[in-house]
């Protein structure tokens, strides 16, 4: 992929590891100005720390489901670098322990929880850069869900149910807000080498067969350099190895 460089305002969310990590070093090597949100302080740190020797960066860290936040976050990257151009969601959680939770066995805190990062704070997310992005007339916004948000898992149900709702959620976004400028695309990922992915249990595929963090990075500035008249409709991605097998989500 040539380098194309911008002076483009990206957040991203989960920006201390992941497919939010592989991203921050892709956009910062082409020039985009980074604002990094993670929970993870100290990962957020080490993913900044890299980003800097490259581009202008703005370190947050923030709880993507917390409505203040989210809201701060948003009026701190207006306030630093004067607009907002893309907000890459890709924020998440699988489940709250190792172990796999059947339905009826499944308590509401952690349903609650996995619901509250995955599905409200890409709402809050999204909600909190569209401010910026409807008065520039121009914005880009990639929401990451997974194939299990087009079918469940089994012993997942609280992370498929927030996959399938970021579906619908942007979906409807794109609607209200294509017209003015604004882009919302949905990735759905499947098997990629996360520290998500390491939650699975061990008869998941091993990492020499799942998609690296860097390619759906690759991918995800693909979408936001598309022309304004085209949008990918929820493209799913995945491992070539692994099409006709079965496997955990990302």
């Amino acid at each position: 992929m040539s380098s194309i460089v911008t002076d483009a305002v990206c957040i991203i969310t989960g920006a201390a590891s992941g497919i939010g990590l592989a991203c921050a070093r892709l956009f910062a090597m082409e020039g985009y100005k980074l604002v990094l949100v993670d929970k993870d302080e100290n990962g957020l740190r080490s993913s900044t720390s890299e980003c800097e020797k490259k581009t202008q960066v703005m370190s947050i860290t923030s709880d993507v489901s917390d409505e203040r936040e989210m809201a701060d976050m948003a009026a701190s990257a207006r306030h630093r670098f004067g607009r907002i151009d893309i907000l890459i969601a890709a924020a998440g959680i699988l489940r709250l322990s190792p172990q796999l939770t059947s339905l009826v066995d499944m308590d509401l805190e952690e349903w609650r929880r996995i619901i509250d990062v995955n599905l409200t704070g890409t709402f809050l997310s999204n909600r909190a850069v569209l401010p910026m992005m409807l008065s520039q007339r121009r914005g880009d916004i990639i929401n990451i869900s997974s194939v299990s948000g087009r079918q469940g898992k089994a012993f997942d149900s609280a992370y498929s149910a927030s996959k399938f709702g970021i579906i619908g959620l942007s979906e409807s976004l794109h609607a209200e807000v294509a017209g003015q400028g604004v882009r919302v695309q949905t990735l759905l990922p499947e098997a990629v080498a996360t520290p998500l992915w390491r939650q699975n249990p061990s008869t998941a595929l091993p990492p020499k067969q799942t998609l690296t963090p860097e390619r759906v990075a690759e991918v995800i500035l693909y979408m936001v350099t598309l022309p304004r008249d085209a949008y990918l409709l929820n493209p799913v991605l995945a491992p070539l190895k692994t099409r006709h097998g079965r496997f955990r989500e990302t």
